[in-house]
């Protein structure tokens, strides 16, 4: 084996060698900037749960409140019958009562008008509600109206105030059937904010 020979299996033996140790530094180069990468997403991961906890309502604790909405769910062309054993006193927190099923009572502050339907297992969206399993999407004919004293608002996260007259109704865009329906709500609530405490002890 001549000179040249030997000087070019030198060579390619160094540029293998070389080309194995970028290839190392590469191999380990990407691993950081992944590991980075990782962790960069983990703490954005935690500092948006976090944001989200602190920066939300936090439904305040079991009797922290005592206070009365009035209630209308109207689905299809129909008042839903909330007066079953189903609806009643689901939550501590905000429930119904048996043979009351028209006001709300709040015994918490701070409770969302989402979280209070996902507590009478008739959950809505932004543009759907689910009853008895079935669940009811806007189209072309229909739309989920949330009104409350009159108003319709685009917020299913609404936090529910002391006599708010709530209406969850899902049906055409028909203005004069709407109000026909408003007329509908209860006028309870303020009532039962009037009787005398030990009356609504419990309640």
């Amino acid at each position: 084996m001549n000179d040249d020979t030997k000087r070019g299996k030198k060579r390619e033996k160094n540029q293998r060698r070389l080309a194995r140790k970028q290839g190392r530094q590469r191999s380990k180069q990407l691993k950081k900037i992944r590991n980075y990468a990782i962790l960069g997403l983990v703490v954005f991961g935690i500092g948006y749960m976090l944001y989200g906890i602190f920066s939300a309502p936090q439904i305040g604790p079991i009797g922290s409140t005592h206070q009365h909405i009035d209630l209308l769910i109207h689905v299809d062309g129909q008042i839903i019958d909330l007066n079953q054993t189903q609806y009643a006193h689901q939550s501590n927190y905000a429930h119904l009562h048996q043979n009351e099923t028209d006001v709300i009572h709040l015994h918490a502050i701070n409770i969302p008008l989402s979280w209070f339907m996902d507590s009478l297992n008739i959950p809505i969206t932004d543009s759907s509600l689910t009853l008895d399993g079935q669940t009811y999407n806007e189209d072309e004919l229909n739309k989920l109206h949330i009104i409350i004293n009159g108003e319709e608002i685009d917020d299913i996260e609404y936090v529910l105030q002391d006599e708010d007259k709530l209406l969850v109704l899902y049906g055409p865009e028909n203005e004069e059937e709407i109000e026909e329906i408003i007329e509908l709500i209860p006028d309870r609530a303020r009532v039962v904010n009037a009787r005398a405490p030990d009356e609504n002890v419990g309640s």
